[in-house]
Parts: structure tokens; sequence; C-alpha cells
């Protein structure tokens, strides 16, 4: 063997089973942007315990407190990757605004109680009829947590029809409760567990939209897609390495959520912790979410494989 094939032999040797991605190729830089909550807390996990490190990215995370901020950001070209409920990113795409999801994120799976109906701790509430005629809140009018109120309260024999809806932050809905501003709320975690000192639990409201669903992802748009195909099929694979291993270790992820958000101790070691996707994203995930907001909020239909990456 000469000497030239015998540095192609080497060459070859060792690059085998490696990624596309040379060794010792600089880091991926990657702007992504997320919010401080247990939901959205994959980011977190992947800096500190080195997923992305291990993975040749570079990640800076911002974090913004919804998803129109972060759509706003990714659509403009300050981030590349936003974080984001289902609702916003279909309600974006009728407007011609082509967002895609690259991977799952918040995953809900039956029983869990993830979002809930909360009455007051001394009410008389009980029953989805008991809210008839009455004043409930949700956290954002016309995105999942009103249609999740409205269908809990059409499937367990309340009218729908006669509720008064109003929108409260999830971090003010104890007092309303306790007050009597409202005779029912739709909470999430963290401020369920916080609440419960003003609040009692009278339903499941996650599980009237389904039995598994996707609640939020990560996307971006499909002109940045287009060009780093390959940085988004890399990010995929790093996102449900890091769902695994926060999906089996809570008090590794608790330890990480209380150094990145303002959640206080004594919630966190309370709460119900999120669940994340493990796989890529599908239509079976995404469309009961997207029926829902058809049914209850007027919206025009959108194919869930029209907003998913299929790169």
């Amino acid at each position: 063997m000469n000497r030239r094939t015998t540095l192609a032999a080497l060459a070859a040797a060792s690059t085998l089973g490696l990624p596309r991605m040379a060794r010792g190729a600089d880091p991926t830089a990657l702007q992504l942007g997320t919010m401080g909550a247990d939901g959205s807390a994959e980011p977190f996990y992947g800096a500190d315990h080195n997923f992305f490190k291990d993975a040749n990215f570079n990640v800076n995370i911002t974090v913004m407190n919804n998803t129109a901020q972060l759509a706003s950001a990714v659509a403009g070209g300050a981030l590349e990757i936003g974080y984001g409920s289902v609702i916003p990113l279909a309600q974006a795409h009728l407007r011609g605004l082509e967002f895609r999801v690259i991977a799952p994120a918040l995953i809900y799976n039956a029983p869990a109680l993830t979002n809930v109906i909360l009455a007051g701790k001394n009410s008389t509430v009980k029953t989805a009829a008991d809210l008839n005629g009455q004043v409930v809140a949700v956290n954002g009018l016309r995105d999942l947590t009103q249609y999740e109120m409205q269908a809990w309260i059409d499937q367990n024999g309340g009218d729908v029809k006669s509720v008064k809806l109003i929108e409260i932050p999830f971090s003010e809905m104890g007092v309303a409760l306790e007050t009597g501003r409202v005779a029912a709320a739709i909470s999430a975690e963290p401020f369920t567990t916080g609440a419960l000192t003003q609040a009692r639990i009278i339903g499941n409201a996650s599980e009237s939209v389904g039995k598994h669903y996707m609640v939020t992802g990560w996307f971006s748009t499909t002109s940045w897609l287009a060009k780093n195909a390959e940085t988004a099929k890399r990010l995929q694979v790093v996102m449900q390495k890091i769902a695994r291993w926060a999906n089996a270790n809570h008090a590794d992820t608790q330890a990480i959520i209380l150094k990145y958000t303002k959640i206080a101790p004594e919630v966190a070691g309370k709460m119900v912790r999120s669940q994340y996707g493990e796989t890529k994203a599908d239509v079976a995930l995404l469309q009961p979410v997207l029926d829902l907001a058809v049914k209850y909020g007027g919206m025009q239909p959108v194919a869930a494989a029209d907003l998913i990456w299929q790169g």
C-alpha cells in the first residue's frame, strides 16, 4: 500500500461512525428563547448538564414571558429557536407567518394534573354545573387555557354559553378565588401548588383535550430551517436526549430549576412535574389541540402536518 492510499485509509477510519460535523470543529452558535417555568426548562438542563456542549453547540438562552414575544423574536431574527404553545403558532400560520415545530417540549399524558380547574377553598362550587352563570378565569383568552376550561365545562354537565370568561395571570388566580372575584380558575404549575392554600382542585382541565398530546414545542422559521437543516436535525437529537434524561431524573432537574427560575424551593418540591416529548413531533400529538381551538375559538382549521418540520 503506497503512502497516499495509507493516509486515505487512516482518514476514513478516523471518521467512521462520527456525524458529518468534523472532529474539532468550532461549536455551532445558537440563539434560543424559552420561558422561566418547569415545562420550558429543557434548555436549562441542556446547558447545566452539558448536553449542548457534548453535541458541539454553544447555546445562548434568552428567557421571555410568552409565545407572542418569542415568536416575534424568532420571526425578526433575534432568536433562531423559540418555545411556544401550539395554538399561537397555528394562528400565525393562518396569517402567513411560517413557523415549524422542530421538536415537542411539554407533553400531556393522562391522568397527570398538568392544568387543573380550581375553586376557592371555602366556595360551594364542586361541579361544572355550579359554574353556570358565573365568572371564571383563564390565563389567556383565545389560547389553550380558555379552550380547556370551556371543554371541561361542556364535558362535565355545565352550560358553557352561560359562563363569562375573564383573563387573569396564573400568579393572581389564588387571590381572585379567595376573594370571590371568580368562581373558578384554570391553573398550571408551579402556580397550582402555590395556590392550594387558597383553593382546591375540582377538575382536570388537560384531560378535556385528550389523553396524549403536545402542549408546547420548539420552533423556528421555514427560512432558517431551509438554510440550517443539519443544525436543526442535530438539535432534534439533543432535545430528545434532554427529554429522556429529564423525565427520568426529577431530583436532578429540580435542583437545576431552582438555579434558573424564580420557582420557590418549597413549591418546586411539591409541584406536579412536567413530562417532555422524547420523540419527534407528529400529527397525532398536535391535532387534538388544533381541533379544540377550531371548536371553541372559531379558528380556521389547520392541518397539524403544516406546522411540523419535515427535515
